[in-house]
């Protein structure tokens, strides 16, 4: 076999995209963030590093000298506490980069999500991919067997109309409902993540406030899934996020006592980096 060709169909099995084959039909009605998968797939080299290098753009002479590597380990922290408490021009958390994955949440949800600013996103759609295996996910979490058996008769007829419409995809996602599994991928960087609500609310996210929107609460407990996510490489960084949910003088409080002794092991090697 031509290597190349092999190449090509290794890929195609790796992405799930072999001509061949197609998806068997299935239908679960899954519940929202009870099979969602949230996973932190890329992120900025040393994002400290870019934070503070941005910060100290405009410090210096004309001779303009490498910062990062002649500065200390606690001159380098006072900067980047400095940028997470608002204390340096905001751009400093825009060269910050985190790339996620997300599976499993509803379409609705991305539609939502898609109206975050300065976010970039890519995903499976339902135009030109077929879509009998997708789950149905619901935020309801009784699913009685009438609310099944709906989304069940609307996936029959997505497969009628796939058989009868010579296989159009974009013919039969009409019968999709917007709650059928969606998957993607978004990329944002850690300005725009913190700051995304001053778009959608006007003041600190409270998932506990019963007259919050049903799509602003669930992209609330999406963020809480992506800041998790964060915090398994980057604690300082995730604790800076909790300000979308938490008081902002409380958050800055704890960033501001933080010293070089008392930072967490996983943020001092990024900060020990040339």
């Amino acid at each position: 076999m031509d290597k190349k060709i092999k190449t090509i169909q290794n890929l195609r099995l790796a992405m799930g995209t072999e001509p061949s084959t197609s998806p068997k039909k299935r239908t679960r009605v899954l519940p929202l963030f009870g099979s969602a998968e949230i996973t932190l797939e890329d992120h900025s080299n040393n994002p400290y590093k870019a934070m503070f290098l941005a910060a100290t753009s405009t410090w210096g002479d004309n001779e303009f000298k490498q910062k990062w590597p002649i500065t200390s380990l606690e001159g380098k922290l006072e900067v980047i506490k400095a940028v997470l408490t608002n204390n340096t021009l905001p751009q400093a958390k825009e060269p910050v980069m985190f790339f996620f994955r997300v599976k499993g949440v509803p379409r609705w949800l991305f539609d939502y999500h898609t109206t975050v600013k300065f976010t970039t996103f890519m995903s499976i759609g339902c135009r030109d991919n077929n879509k009998l295996d997708a789950d149905i996910v619901s935020e309801q979490l009784d699913i009685n067997i009438e609310y099944f058996d709906v989304f069940k008769m609307l996936k029959d007829l997505y497969e009628d109309t796939l058989n009868l419409g010579n296989g159009s995809w974009q013919s039969a996602r009409a019968f999709l409902p917007q709650s059928y599994s969606h998957s993607y991928h978004f990329s944002q960087n850690l300005l725009s993540i913190v700051s995304m609500y001053s778009f959608h609310a006007n003041k600190t996210l409270d998932l506990s406030n019963p007259k919050l929107p049903i799509k602003l609460q669930y992209l609330g407990l999406l963020y809480i899934a992506i800041i998790n996510e964060i915090r398994e490489k980057f604690p300082l960084i995730a604790l800076y996020l909790e300000t979308i949910f938490n008081d902002n003088d409380e958050i800055f409080e704890k960033i501001n006592a933080l010293t070089v002794d008392t930072l967490d092991a996983k943020d001092l090697k990024y900060f020990k980096q040339l």
